[in-house]
């Protein structure tokens, strides 16, 4: 036998605190349920509560990557799943992962929890952890008893957008790199090979055609002005960037990317996803619908898709169907929002949902696996075109050069 120190709630929500002898911790748990409590807290009283690391209000947490939140969404649906209580499924938790800022955002929860707090409202402060989203998905999982689901389901969402986002950089690499050699490739011929040949040309006295006097004024202003153009392009650069910090930026830069060939139907495709994905899980949780879309609204990136889901609230609170409300918007294509249609009308929208979402996602993947090859003849053309008007640009005058010798 031992001795364990519990923390429990009446019925009506009192917290209350004790000891008993039990074989175990879990016999100690049926022992306070059959007291009509419900177990917070159970530990031994010989073991050293995480609660007493100091007050850890004045801790910077820090970010939490990707993998150490899956990872802890995923332990903690588990434990919930088994029945363990909260504050136990916590600590079980908490010994588990390694993260430093993690590490400190349960021990603080935990005694949050302890205090007689909800789960949602011990987490809220930590928006390294959840998103405002999250943490309402939280609070009505605890109200509808489906917690260890929606943490489940919060985990998948994380990791396919993390995998998603690691596969489009990954697509991406070789574009770039070419991009890059072939910029300074071109920069070595305008500022080494230019020069030498604009002299050749001067002292023959030539008259030359406008591609070469354009590639010659380039390299006059590459090689005798570049502090100038670097300045200008730094401060390009800076206005740029807060440019696309205003609302006003932000909205037209959102607008012009969904019209970018490829990359443009592809950010509507992800966009969609995250939509649908969030919709479904908002009504596996019971939230309601209007405030679910309002709630969706906050999590998307592409300003355009914001705005018209905050529109697609306000108009479905005035009594509007969403299917409805979804067809007079051209970002949404007929496909999401018929089905939609067939969802209100059956009443069984999660599945019809998620067999759209099933669809653009296998979409996107292939897009994703195919960036590659749909952008290599892009970039090809594009730099040869370049190169060929360099080199063009170069060897013209030569063919006038006999004349002028003569």
């Amino acid at each position: 036998m031992s001795d364990f120190v519990y923390t429990a709630a009446d019925k009506d929500g009192a917290i209350t605190q004790g000891k008993m002898d039990a074989p175990d911790k879990d016999t100690a748990a049926k022992l306070i349920i059959d007291q009509g409590l419900t177990p917070l807290k159970i530990k031994d009283s010989q073991s050293v509560s995480i609660s007493n690391l100091g007050d850890l209000n004045s801790i910077n947490i820090g970010k939490v990557p990707i993998k150490d939140r899956v990872i802890f969404f995923r332990q903690l649906s588990v434990l919930i799943t088994s029945g363990i209580p909260i504050t136990e499924a916590l600590d079980i938790t908490y010994n588990q992962v390694t993260n430093k800022g993690l590490k400190k955002i349960l021990s603080s929860v935990e005694k949050s929890v302890e205090s007689g707090k909800n789960l949602s409202d011990s987490f809220e402060p930590y928006t390294k952890l959840f998103t405002n989203m999250q943490i309402q998905l939280l609070r009505t999982a605890e109200a509808s008893g489906s917690l260890d689901y929606i943490l489940n389901r919060m985990a998948d969402d994380i990791e396919n957008q993390s995998n998603l986002i690691s596969k489009l950089r990954g697509a991406m690499i070789y574009p770039i790199l070419v991009i890059i050699v072939s910029i300074v490739v071109i920069g070595l011929v305008v500022t080494q090979m230019v020069p030498p040949m604009k002299n050749l040309y001067e002292s023959f006295n030539a008259t030359l055609p406008w591609p070469t006097l354009f590639i010659i004024d380039v390299s006059n202003f590459v090689t005798n002005y570049w502090i100038i153009g670097l300045i200008i392009v730094i401060i390009l650069a800076i206005g740029f960037y807060f440019y696309t910090r205003s609302n006003s930026g932000k909205k037209t830069i959102d607008r012009l990317v969904l019209k970018i060939p490829v990359f443009g139907g592809l950010i509507q495709k992800i966009q969609i996803i995250n939509f649908g994905k969030t919709f479904v899980l908002l009504t596996k949780a019971g939230v309601p619908l209007v405030q679910g879309l309002n709630l969706i609204s906050n999590s998307l990136s592409n300003t355009l898709f914001r705005n018209t889901v905050k529109e697609l609230a306000d108009e479905v609170e005035k009594g509007r169907s969403l299917s409805d409300v979804m067809s007079k918007y051209d970002i949404f294509p007929p496909l999401i929002w018929r089905m939609i249609g067939i969802g209100e009308q059956t009443g069984n929208m999660e599945e019809v949902v998620s067999k759209v979402l099933d669809y653009y996602e296998d979409e996107v993947q292939n897009l994703i696996d195919n960036l590659s090859k749909i952008l290599e003849p892009v970039i090809t053309i594009f730099l040869g075109v370049i190169v060929g008007f360099i080199g063009v640009s170069v060897y013209l005058p030569i063919y006038t050069l006999g004349s002028v010798i003569k």
